[in-house]
């Protein structure tokens, strides 16, 4: 970590959603078609025109500079893993896939009427998985003849993916990625006895014939949690270095275990990992970001009701097409709240710049320095843009966001080509996952 700036970046956030928030383990969660802005929240209260629970499309137009809602489900769940995955069709209609944070079995859907208009959507429609149901990520492949992969927890609480073959009209069970159970944590050292059982994924594709994703061993409270790097291609799961892994099982029930992949970076009890985001470069590459909690030891078998959590670094990995180059690139800070140790604030990768990246932090990322705001006199979470020179390895870091009387988390950045840079961020008070008040705002930067 080098070269800090302290010097403020960019203009002022524009609100664009009261009372909205979103996790991070859903994909795309935004998305840029025919220059409007779509995304989908979950309102944590009742406030702002919304009551708590109610799972909300947006849809910000760049040329009206015009804002609109529609509410997707009301009062669906209090509960922020609960917005939807998004993904653009060829027609420009918007499909949008949910559920509820394992509280049914169902997968729900529903598709936008008319190419980039969030105003008319087809009725909701359901699929019972056979298991608790969460997290959406969607991915269409050209090679597939346009079949399209929801990836998400189900069966065995581990990742599977459900697929369409008609642009996402109706859906069936595809196989699962992962197994990941009990008996693995038996006697394992890595365990801390509690929960456990349920890695955690980013993915990444490329559109064409490849889906990459990262996974943890578990959660991070319970287990000495690694990275690993897999794809899928062509009906088969690889390692990074294209060395074939499995056939996924089809039946329910899958070979690979997490360990199975490429090792991107090795926790112990005092580096336990957290996938963040995960993109692709130019040359479809994968490069990542992910935190790691660097106190867990001294509270590892308290880690959801110790005082740990209180150092968080972000890592930075990028496959250079042989090996993974992996660098501690800034300080994450504290926990968001005691019970959840390893939530941070969250980063966000530039889709179509692989030197930028957006953290929210409530530590200077250079020195670790608490953020006290001059504003108020408490620390807060503030949002940095960090850009690399040397594929990494050091990074520069200025402050979007300075002296806030709110916290600043969980950046998100859509994909946009020839358009400028757009940010967005959730802006308020987190208390916990379903306890939240949060409002969605959007930074715009030329390219």
């Amino acid at each position: 970590m080098v070269g800090l700036s302290t010097a403020r970046a960019g203009g002022d956030p524009e609100v664009l959603k009261a009372n909205g928030g979103w996790c991070w383990f859903q994909g795309e969660r935004a998305v840029i078609v025919e220059n409007r802005l779509i995304f989908t929240t979950i309102a944590g209260d009742d406030g702002g025109g919304w009551d708590a629970g109610d799972l909300v499309a947006t849809t910000h137009d760049f040329k009206t500079g015009r804002t609109t809602h529609h509410e997707l489900h009301d009062k669906f769940h209090r509960d922020d893993h609960d917005v939807a995955g998004l993904l653009v069709l060829p027609d420009r209609r918007v499909l949008a896939v949910y559920g509820k944070h394992g509280n049914d079995h169902f997968q729900r859907w529903r598709i936008t009427t008319k190419p980039a208009d969030i105003s008319v959507w087809s009725a909701e429609q359901t699929l019972d998985i056979g298991a608790g149901y969460t997290y959406s990520n969607l991915f269409r492949l050209e090679a597939e003849q346009g079949r399209i992969y929801n990836f998400h927890r189900g069966l065995g609480y581990n990742p599977n993916c459900n697929i369409s073959d008609d642009g996402g009209k109706t859906w069936r069970h595809g196989w699962r990625l992962l197994e990941w159970t009990r008996e693995d944590l038996q006697n394992n050292p890595r365990h801390t006895g509690l929960d456990g059982r349920r890695p955690y994924l980013r993915y990444a594709g490329d559109g064409r014939d490849t889906i990459h994703f990262i996974t943890t061993d578990d959660h991070p409270r319970a287990y000495d949690n690694s990275i690993y790097h897999g794809y899928y291609r062509a009906g088969k799961l690889f390692r990074s270095d294209g060395t074939l892994v499995c056939e996924p099982g089809t039946d329910g029930k899958s070979n690979p275990k997490p360990r199975s992949f490429t090792e991107v970076f090795r926790g112990d009890a005092d580096h336990v990992a957290w996938a963040t985001d995960l993109r692709l470069d130019a040359e479809d590459r994968p490069r990542m970001i992910f935190s790691v909690q660097r106190d867990g030891a001294a509270m590892r078998t308290l880690r959801s009701g110790g005082d740990g959590g209180q150092d968080h670094r972000y890592h930075f990995a990028r496959w250079d097409g042989s090996r993974w180059q992996v660098h501690e690139m800034a300080f994450a800070g504290t926990r968001l709240y005691a019970g959840e140790d390893d939530y941070t604030g969250l980063a966000a990768l530039d889709p179509q710049d692989a030197n930028v990246a957006f953290i929210s932090t409530n530590a200077d990322p250079q020195t670790g320095r608490p953020l006290v705001s001059a504003a108020d006199g408490k620390r807060h979470w503030e949002i940095y843009q960090g850009t690399t020179a040397d594929g990494g390895a050091h990074w520069k870091w200025s402050a979007i966001t300075a002296n806030s009387t709110q916290d600043n988390l969980r950046p998100v950045m859509p994909v946009w080509p020839g358009g400028p840079r757009v940010v967005l961020w959730a802006r308020g008070d987190l208390k916990t996952y379903t306890d939240y008040r949060l409002d969605i705002v959007m930074l715009r930067q030329d390219r």
